[in-house]
């Protein structure tokens, strides 16, 4: 059974906690226990294979880029600052991976996904969340696509199957991906009471209370 450890460090300044909401915003640093990531030998693939292409030989490589190594985190709550959409979201294709293969970005975000691989790509999603089809573009060709709607959404290519990435659109300003090795860290967070969430591909979200009062909150989860 999977448990959840935080702890709070840090000085409070001036006399009331509205003095210190002002005055200074907080960072929430973190760990995810690199025993809560499930290796990929031990783990199924999700790939999409209804629409693979005939004849092309590299629609059968393995994808050496592992999205279950990164975790989404952020905080939601009851007084959460309004959204701005991210400016320059890119998730390129190179090396046959999606780079980043795991990505977080608010609503109203466009992201661009340029094709750096010397042969065509085509990206798609059948996501709810956001259905698209670019289809196939070459090297040195960028296509966009904007987000306005909060969920994840999973993406493919439809020549290449084994490629997936995972993007998630958010209503939060609060959020992080991790490192590979499970670091995160989220700033400018305003005192208060949040949920922090953390996704990871075929994991259970996990969630925790978090009360920001103070000018670091670091965070262990397992």
């Amino acid at each position: 059974m999977k448990t959840l450890h935080y702890l709070m460090i840090g000085l409070a300044i001036g006399g009331g906690f509205g003095e210190f909401a002002v005055a200074r915003a907080a960072t929430v640093v973190g760990r995810i226990i690199r025993s809560a990531v499930v290796e990929s030998g031990d783990r199924p693939v999700e790939r999409y294979r209804g629409r693979v292409s005939g004849g092309d030989p590299a629609a059968i490589a393995d994808c050496r880029c592992d999205p279950g190594h990164y975790a989404v985190v952020y905080l939601t709550g009851d007084s959460l600052p309004p959204v701005r959409p991210v400016a320059g979201g890119r998730m390129t294709q190179k090396d046959m991976m999606f780079q980043p293969s795991v990505m977080a970005v608010t609503v109203g975000s466009t992201v661009e996904f340029p094709n750096l691989d010397p042969f065509y790509h085509n990206v798609f999603s059948y996501s709810t969340t956001r259905k698209f089809d670019l289809g196939r573009y070459a090297q040195g060709k960028s296509k966009s696509v904007t987000f306005d709607k909060p969920g994840l959404v999973k993406i493919f290519c439809e020549i290449h199957y084994s490629m997936r990435a995972y993007l998630h659109v958010l209503t939060t300003p609060y959020f992080a991906v991790s490192s590979e090795s499970g670091e995160f860290r989220i700033t400018g967070v305003t005192p208060g009471d949040y949920r922090l969430h953390v996704w990871q591909e075929n994991q259970p979200e996990r969630e925790l209370t978090l009360s920001v009062t103070t000018d670091t909150v670091t965070v262990e989860i397992d």
